[in-house]
């Protein structure tokens, strides 16, 4: 990907609050003490960060960015801004600045996370990545995966996948509760298989959770919208 532009209203600022999130709720302290603590973490070594802690859904309104929670493989969560839109595609950091990269509900990229995802080829028709209502879902369709490697050469994985409507369910966001539909998704190629899942608003396609496979060493990513980015 080429292009990318910075977001202007998330600068520093953002990260600051991304480091808030990671590392504490409520402290007391003012924000520019939070951005002067983070302008001398760019310079000097960084600090071991504190775990993670859940935020309540008042606290977390009081963040004025699109955010999202990521919780890997089942650990805590942490909440993750977006710092830069490329063309729809959204980098998604935390105060560790490891990330996310997102195109609709679709993973495609990951940051600091080990063997990193570098990018996935979708289908035009994949609902993941371009949201359609759910009744205009194709039956199955194909995505390549790209990984790096350390000499930095890159190696592909091609998934076929195929979706299953579950069940209507009631999720839980933030102390939010949302009227969604369970989708199921099972990848296979000749070495692999691999499970997916989406709550997604049926009239929208819209995907508020999802399950998401994001690599033979990465494991599953569980991702929850906060609030939606408006562009």
């Amino acid at each position: 990907m080429t292009g990318r532009r910075a977001m202007p209203a998330l600068s520093l600022a953002a990260l600051a609050l991304s480091a808030l999130l990671a590392g504490c709720s409520s402290s007391g302290s003012s924000d520019l003490g939070r951005i002067a603590e983070l302008a001398k973490q760019s310079i000097l070594p960084p600090e071991p960060l504190p775990p993670p802690v859940e935020l309540t859904r008042a606290e977390l309104n009081q963040i004025p960015y699109a955010t999202i929670a990521l919780s890997l493989d089942g650990g805590p969560r942490s909440y993750l801004v977006p710092l830069a839109d490329n063309g729809g595609y959204l980098t998604y950091l935390d105060a560790n600045r490891r990330g996310l990269v997102m195109l609709g509900g679709a993973v495609t990229g990951t940051r600091a996370l080990g063997q990193d995802l570098r990018g996935v080829r979708h289908d035009p028709r994949d609902p993941i990545a371009f949201p359609k209502p759910l009744a205009g879902w194709p039956a199955e369709l194909f995505r390549d995966y790209q990984y790096a490697v350390r000499d930095g050469a890159f190696y592909r994985v091609t998934l076929g996948c195929s979706f299953q409507r579950v069940a209507a369910e009631t999720v839980e966001i933030a102390e939010i509760d949302f009227d969604l539909v369970r989708v199921g998704e099972t990848c296979t190629n000749a070495a692999r298989q691999v499970t997916n899942t989406y709550w997604v608003e049926e009239d929208t396609g819209f995907i508020w959770k999802s399950v998401q496979w994001l690599g033979p060493e990465l494991g599953q990513a569980t991702v929850e919208i906060i609030r939606p980015y408006g562009g």
